[in-house]
């Protein structure tokens, strides 16, 4: 059984409560405000705000009015709760500049707002002389890669959170909106965020009622370029996987013995092809990294043969952008997500009728 660790392209998911990493002290007047508070203000009563992390823990003295954020899906998280950041990590699947579609939209559009300055990357990590140039009073990276050394350099700059466990893994997509929403002083912002972006997943679920109970494998098309002659499967804690049981589907009876021994900062594991008809599955999903990946693993001459590729049960999206999307989901980009057709698509695709969403 093969086992690839986590990158800063790949996801995992570990368990976490709602707001357990974070305490609120005693008030605070003064917390300031800035250009990029286009959403509304924050509850200043709410500070200081002390948030645990793998680190430590960091105090966030008053609402922070200039944020940057640091990895994976924050920034959105920020945005949606109203509060424009002023740097972000660029992300994958970003138009030209670095920007997701559901992102720009939420700060050109609704909140009115400048796109925040895209953070260089140099061999010690993140560009701090140009964080520091930004001059936050907060850095928030509960979802990204940070080191201990990286950590207390950021943290020279302005109070710093990092993940609470595991590089990459901040729970679920309710966790990480918790969390962040404490961290700006917005809780009641973030419940309803979390809350909306649970009806539409429910509402969506209800309009494709054959997802439910139905089994899939979430998985990555093969590389004729490897020659590889394994199937990789994401695990169960997956937020990918994790975020399609939300709207009814169910593992594959396979994945739980696959995944026997895999690590925590561990997410997929892997199945010979030759033994892919021990995995039962309804419906295949898959991200690919191009279009010759996709066409090599939908004519290779035993993935071809599997149950559900030979079926035609099969949603494999070339698309980074929706990759992105559903990879690293967040109260924004799942709604992007949903309109696109993502669920729509795999409910045909349970069905019989395939996908291949091609790159934009």
């Amino acid at each position: 059984m093969a086992t690839l660790r986590r990158s800063t392209f790949l996801l995992g998911l570990a368990a976490a409560s709602l707001l357990a990493a974070c305490t609120a002290g005693e008030a605070e007047s003064g917390a300031g405000t800035g250009n990029s508070d286009a959403g509304g203000a924050a509850d200043t009563g709410a500070f200081p705000v002390t948030l645990e992390h793998v680190y430590g823990e960091t105090v966030i003295p008053a609402a922070p009015a200039r944020v940057v954020t640091i990895g994976w899906m924050t920034h959105d998280i920020v945005a949606a709760l109203g509060l424009a950041p002023v740097g972000v990590s660029t992300s994958w699947g970003g138009d030209e500049e670095g920007f997701t579609p559901w992102f720009r939209t939420q700060v050109e559009e609704v909140l009115g707002a400048d796109l925040p300055t895209v953070l260089a990357e140099t061999e010690d990590g993140p560009d701090y002389e140009q964080i520091l140039s930004l001059a936050p009073d907060a850095i928030l990276a509960p979802h990204s890669g940070i080191s201990e050394v990286q950590y207390e350099r950021l943290s020279e700059i302005a109070p710093t959170l990092a993940y609470r466990e595991g590089a990459w893994s901040s729970g679920t997509w309710q966790d990480l909106t918790g969390i962040v929403a404490t961290a700006l002083g917005r809780v009641p912002e973030g419940e309803t965020l979390i809350a909306d972006t649970a009806q539409l997943i429910a509402d969506e679920a209800a309009a494709h009622p054959n997802l439910d109970g139905a089994s899939f494998v979430y998985t990555v098309t093969l590389s004729g370029a490897d020659g590889g002659t394994e199937m990789a499967l994401y695990v169960s804690g997956d937020p990918r996987v994790a975020l399609l049981r939300e709207f009814g589907l169910v593992d594959t009876p396979a994945l739980a013995d696959l995944s026997a021994g895999v690590g925590p900062d561990e997410f997929y594991t892997g199945v010979s092809l030759e033994q892919l008809d021990t995995v039962e599955a309804d419906v295949v999903v898959a991200w690919s990294n191009s279009a010759e990946n996709t066409q090599y693993s939908l004519e290779h001459p035993l993935f071809s043969r599997w149950d559900p590729i030979a079926n035609s049960r099969y949603y494999v999206t070339d698309d980074s952008t929706l990759g992105m999307a559903t990879s690293g989901p967040s109260v924004l980009s799942l709604p992007w997500a949903i309109e696109q057709g993502y669920i729509a698509g795999i409910s045909a695709a349970i069905d019989g009728t395939p996908t291949v969403r091609e790159a934009a």
